[in-house]
């Protein structure tokens, strides 16, 4: 995947560059995003990705009690569909999803049959390593309740390239798994609980909302 120009950053509005969100979840994800998504506002400018391991024929199910009590649009990702910030765009079932730079600016979302990771299809994987290369030091991962190391090999690649990580705490999880495995390799620069994780991804964006573009290196 070819990593954009940071000068060439489209921006949203007054200085404002676009930042991506990515959010994952597992087992305990469903009732955890149905508590976390009505507390959260994405601020101007914010792409935001969904992942929850699932089974394909209940993702419509997910998306429709997600969009009864989210305070943005929930959208089922498509194939090179073009993205709109102040949106969360869900990965359908049994695909992984990535997001992409497009050549002519602005982002698209990429669907993807290769095998599954960590037993699963989609994979958290796949999209933070997709969004750091899209986004790179604007990217903000979030990994919430699930069992297993997915999001752990995709945190790693935010982290590589600038972004922020944060993870749920052990007291709200579910499981205390992908959460965990973040924790004990370095890779989150929070643990929240549940109720205080809105207001920090919120905290995450405005602040890389407001990262100086770094001038490319001559040569």
């Amino acid at each position: 995947m070819t990593i954009p120009d940071p000068q060439s950053e489209p921006r949203i509005s007054a200085g404002r560059l676009p930042v991506g969100l990515a959010i994952g979840a597992s087992t305990g994800g469903p009732k955890a995003l149905l508590s976390l998504l009505p507390a959260l506002r994405l601020p101007p400018g914010v792409f935001g990705f969904l992942v929850q391991h699932i089974q394909p024929h209940f993702v419509h199910i997910l998306r429709r009690r997600l969009m009864e009590v989210a305070a943005m649009p929930i959208e089922q990702a498509v194939h090179e569909g073009r993205v709109a910030p102040g949106r969360l765009y869900l990965a359908p079932g049994g695909r992984h999803l990535l997001v992409e730079r497009m050549r002519t600016g602005g982002y698209r979302t990429r669907l993807s049959e290769d095998p599954p990771l960590h037993g699963v299809r989609p994979s958290l994987d796949p999209l933070f390593i997709s969004l750091a290369a899209a986004f790179g030091p604007r990217a903000v991962g979030v990994v919430l309740t699930g069992m297993g190391r997915d999001g752990l090999d995709g945190a790693r690649a935010i982290k590589v390239r600038g972004g922020k990580v944060l993870a749920e705490a052990e007291s709200t999880c579910a499981v205390y798994g992908m959460p965990r495995a973040l924790a004990e390799a370095g890779l989150a620069d929070r643990q929240l609980p549940l109720d205080q994780m809105a207001r920090a991804i919120e905290e995450a964006c405005q602040e890389a909302t407001r990262l100086p573009v770094v001038p490319r290196a001559a040569g």
